[in-house]
This record gives structure tokens, sequence and C-alpha cells, in this order.
């Protein structure tokens, strides 16, 4: 009888477990969140006050979504967090890499932080949507891994663990052949290119594979 009690007491309990957070964020995760708030604050800021270290779950800070069952990050929403006056500093980058460790992010939105470049490859299996609009970007970030190969040719197919669907880059500076990178991404449903002084957008749309353009539900460019 103690036997099937505890059994029982031991099923109602992965129940409860399976039904919400209970261990809180993944320490790996909070580590990284941690140095992405480092870097916003670079070199005298205050944002994001709620990621402390004091606070173990970063599932309860400011503009981070977790998945119930797994507590992996899976939405972050960094939009206006860089204090205006950092933005005197000049130019400001982002190391790509620092959001690496965050595996099952399916959201991340850095609009508006004056961010005039991601530094390295962004490459997140998990990422579905991407909004970059209304910074400085000269130029798209790196979203997948290229070989030796596929860096000397541009190729029509779907790079592997890449399943972006909406991609914002409107409000940039972007040179005229920064969306060269983004053509082999044929799961893009969205495209936000409006207003980052592309004078030669029309040459994009002739030389994009037809593949891409037919997945493309919704494109913006003026």
């Amino acid at each position: 009888m103690k036997y099937f009690l505890l059994c029982l007491g031991t099923w109602v309990l992965l129940v409860l477990i399976g039904n919400g957070r209970s261990m809180g964020c993944l320490k790996e995760e909070r580590n990284a969140l941690l140095k992405i708030k480092a870097t916003f604050n670079h070199p005298n800021g205050s944002s994001l006050p709620s990621w402390g270290d004091g606070d173990g779950d970063c599932c309860s800070w400011e503009g981070i979504e977790c998945d119930n069952t797994t507590s992996r990050v899976t939405q972050l929403v960094l939009s206006y967090i860089r204090d205006l006056e950092l933005r005197e500093y000049g130019p400001w980058v982002i190391d790509a890499s620092l959001f690496v460790p965050l595996e099952e992010l399916q959201v991340l939105d850095l609009r508006n932080n004056c961010l005039s470049d991601l530094n390295g490859t962004l490459h997140l299996k998990k990422l579905n949507r991407l909004d970059l609009s209304f910074n400085n970007l000269e130029r798209v970030p790196s979203l997948y891994k290229k070989t030796s190969t596929e860096a000397q040719q541009l190729s029509s197919n779907q790079p592997k663990g890449v399943n972006l669907e909406v991609l914002d880059l409107g409000n940039n500076n972007l040179a005229n052949d920064a969306l060269t990178d983004i053509m082999r991404i044929t799961s893009l449903k969205a495209l936000y290119i409006n207003q980052c002084g592309l004078n030669a957008s029309s040459k994009f749309l002739e030389g994009t594979p037809a593949k891409m353009l037919s997945s493309i539900t919704f494109l913006k460019i003026r």
C-alpha cells in the first residue's frame, strides 16, 4: 500500500511539473541573457533592471517568454531597450553568438536600438520571426552557416537548419547588395525592406530565385 501511495504521489508531482514551470529557466540560457544585458548596457547603461542575479528564473524577466513544459526561452523582445544616452557613443555592434545558446528561440525582436551590426552568424534552427527594423544596419546578418562552396556560389536550395518565416529589415541603411544572402531562404513568407535606401530593389527581385518569391505572401518595399 505504501509503495502504491509513493508511486501515486510521484505521478501527481510529474503531472504538476508538466503543467507549468517549476524549475525556472536553464542556467546556460540565463547566463547568455545576462551577457546580452551587459552588451545592451555597455558602457554604463541601466536597461533591463528586472534581469538580475538575484532572480534565478529568467522566464519571469521583461521581454522573455518560455515554453511552459521545457522552460526554454522561445521569445525575446528587446525593442527600444538601449538607453538613448548610449546611442551617442557611435556605432553599436552585437555579437550574434550571444543568442546561440537560446536554441529554442522562435521570435527575436531587436528593433529600434541604433544597432549597426550583428557580428557573426545568427544560426538558430527554431527562429521563425526576426525583427531588425529601425536600426542602422548596412547589411543583413548571416542567418546560416555556409560551406566553402556556398560562400563562392549562390544556390537556390534552402539552407539546412533555417526556418525563418518573417524578416523585418525596414528603416535601415542597407547596401544595394545586402539582400543577396537571404535569397536562398525559401521558408520566408513575409519580408519588409521598406525605407532602407535600396535604389536597386528591382534588381533584388530580378535576381531572386522564383522558388523564394513563390513562398513570400507579403513583401513591403516602400
